[in-house]
């Protein structure tokens, strides 16, 4: 009996609302085959598909599960898409920002509308759009709406650019993640391809870095933004405009998230968002640091490998 209310408490527990803040419940953790990190999540029905962030990512991956562990393989390689090397060397070798130096493929982002992918490129600030075997960069004034809210994008770092991307579908509008300074949510309208609105959130540092998005994922009017360096993801609501509800993925079984890999800095890792009905689906992007040793003896894994981190997901968020 004394054991069933225990169990009971825990079960409370794991739910416990802390103002607007919850603790997800964690359900398992499957470690990559390779070393390839992975920067954005989308789930096309049951195929959970990804992007990386590496030069040599010129992909769209799909993720093949096995029991513990998983592979990947290439859904839509970029570099057989038209237009890709006439991109290829416009984003290598033209100005944005200010800058010529930077990477003209960093992907952290992906999401999909009818037949069109769409995918965030961070450094150069592009959106990229995947339809009939065809990459284009849609037509968007990003300069001049950045100028507007105070923010010169030639003032902002190349690493501190565009994280995430959802997409409304039925009403044609794109939400893009802006990571940082300025910490940012920009609305396009898919239709013309404007800017309708950039709305800032706070900016502040914390004891874990800045306040930051990597990811988005939208639903029924409301947005679900990944904070990595809080562990945290936000149910925003579009329509009043504010944080409606917290979710916490900091706890894993008899392990801390922050104490998955030995990176040695209070920076998170997490960078890719999926949800399906019942399961919310994180990705780890480890930078290619090791595991640390209590990771390795707790899942008896060594090595460098990314991760997906797989939680229930809580009726009503």
């Amino acid at each position: 009996m004394f054991k069933n209310i225990l169990l009971l408490l825990a079960l409370v527990l794991s739910y416990k609302s802390f103002g607007e803040e919850k603790v997800a419940s964690f359900e398992k953790i499957l470690f990559n085959r390779d070393n390839i990190e992975i920067s954005g999540l989308y789930l096309e029905g049951n195929n959970l598909l990804f992007v990386g962030d590496k030069l040599s990512n010129r992909a769209i991956y799909k993720v093949q599960f096995e029991k513990d562990r998983f592979y990947y393989k290439s859904h839509i390689d970029l570099t057989k898409l038209k237009n890709h090397d006439i991109y290829f060397a416009k984003a290598l070798l033209f100005k944005h920002g200010g800058r010529l130096v930077k990477s003209p493929f960093d992907l952290e982002g992906l999401t999909k509308c009818k037949e069109a992918y769409y995918l965030v490129n961070e450094q150069v600030r592009h959106v990229l759009k995947i339809e009939n075997n065809i990459l284009e960069v849609l037509p968007i004034d990003f300069k001049n709406v950045f100028k507007k809210n105070g923010f010169p994008i030639e003032k902002i770092s190349t690493n501190a650019g565009f994280e995430g991307v959802s997409v409304d579908c039925k009403n044609q509008v794109l939400y893009i993640a802006q990571e940082r300074d300025p910490r940012a949510i920009i609305q396009v309208d898919l239709k013309t391809n404007k800017v309708q609105e950039m709305f800032l959130l706070e900016n502040k540092k914390t004891k874990n870095g800045s306040l930051d998005f990597t990811d988005l994922y939208y639903e029924s009017g409301f947005l679900y933004i990944l904070q990595r360096n809080e562990y945290l993801i936000s149910k925003y609501d579009l329509i009043n405009k504010k944080i409606v509800a917290k979710l916490s993925f900091e706890k894993l079984k008899n392990l801390n998230a922050r104490e998955l890999y030995d990176t040695g800095e209070p920076y998170g890792l997490a960078e890719g968002l999926a949800m399906s009905e019942d399961t919310i689906y994180i990705s780890i992007d480890n930078n290619y640091n090791k595991l640390s040793k209590k990771a390795e003896k707790l899942y008896g894994v060594s090595g460098n490998f990314s991760s997906l981190l797989l939680y229930k997901r809580p009726k009503g968020f």
